[in-house]
């Protein structure tokens, strides 16, 4: 039983991390019809996302090479004088923009007494016996993912790669712990939406998301309360990295074939599915 588990649940939070149909927001769909209230985690989910996020970094072995080769230039530069925020490379420009991005991470971190600190005062609304907020957020990621892919060679005002940065840095913030928001759908969504082209929106999204599923893994491992033996962190952890490799590359191919719109159907039709359950849960809770 216990390799099954590992090996659904790779695939299910390697396919619902990648695309953009929110992790977070079927893992609360499933908790509450199998009566699990409670927003503590496993240690079989973070080395899952250990696995997610070495899964990326391969699919996109390249630009991550190249944006820890600018990384440790940009400080040669700074040691030799030569640092300049002017005509600097794509791939130096988006190592900037996530740096400024994650800025907004730190506050996770304040204590907000019983809550524990901010994140897991936004996380625990959850796990509140009512999947009505999931259903909104998911609702709102299909609209915003169908707007998003109107815009795609339309030609709009640019803001500032800094102010773009702020932006996707709040919006990164409030999806991560937010139940029913997809992370790499919000940030790849609000990328298109601020006019960026829908390669460099998805970059974007992968280069926030490899940092933040390994932070997170480490710590659902380090806190988790249901514990796994060996063998079934081996077996997670492969099927978790072939699992998300392929679906990286075949959200690659969807953008291509622009069907994001099947996504965003997904998400609505489960969204509001969601929306009238816990409606229901709700008014008899």
């Amino acid at each position: 039983m216990w390799i099954l588990t590992s090996i659904f649940q790779a695939i299910g939070q390697a396919f619902t991390w990648v695309f953009p149909v929110s992790e977070s927001g079927h893992s609360v769909i499933f908790h509450n019809f199998s009566g699990r209230f409670t927003n503590a985690c496993s240690q079989l989910t973070g080395v899952i996302h250990i696995g997610i996020a070495i899964g990326i970094f391969v699919a996109f072995f390249k630009l991550f090479s190249s944006l820890l080769i600018n990384f440790f230039g940009t400080f040669n530069d700074i040691f030799h004088k030569k640092f300049s925020l002017k005509n600097v490379s794509s791939q130096r420009n988006l190592m900037y923009m996530t740096l400024l991005s994650f800025i907004f991470f730190i506050f996770y971190v304040i204590p907000t007494g019983k809550y524990g600190n901010v994140y897991t005062m936004f996380h625990s609304p959850s796990y509140n016996k009512t999947i009505l907020g999931e259903g909104f957020c998911m609702a709102l990621l299909g609209v915003l993912l169908i707007v998003a892919s109107s815009l795609v060679n339309t030609s709009r005002n640019k803001l500032p790669d800094w102010l773009n940065a702020v932006i996707i840095g709040i919006i990164a913030f409030l999806a991560l712990p937010t139940g029913g928001c997809s992370f790499m759908g919000a940030i790849f969504a609000f990328a298109v939406l601020l006019g960026m082209n829908q390669g460099y929106a998805l970059r974007y999204a992968v280069t926030m998301s490899v940092p933040t599923l390994i932070v997170m893994g480490i710590v659902e491992i380090c806190v988790g309360v249901t514990k796994i033996n060996i063998a079934s962190a081996v077996i997670a952890l492969i099927i978790s990295v072939c699992a998300s490799f392929f679906a990286v590359k075949l959200f690659i191919f969807v953008i291509k074939k622009r069907m994001l719109n099947y996504f965003a159907y997904y998400d609505i039709s489960i969204g509001l599915i969601s929306i009238v359950i816990g409606a229901f849960q709700t008014m008899f809770k």
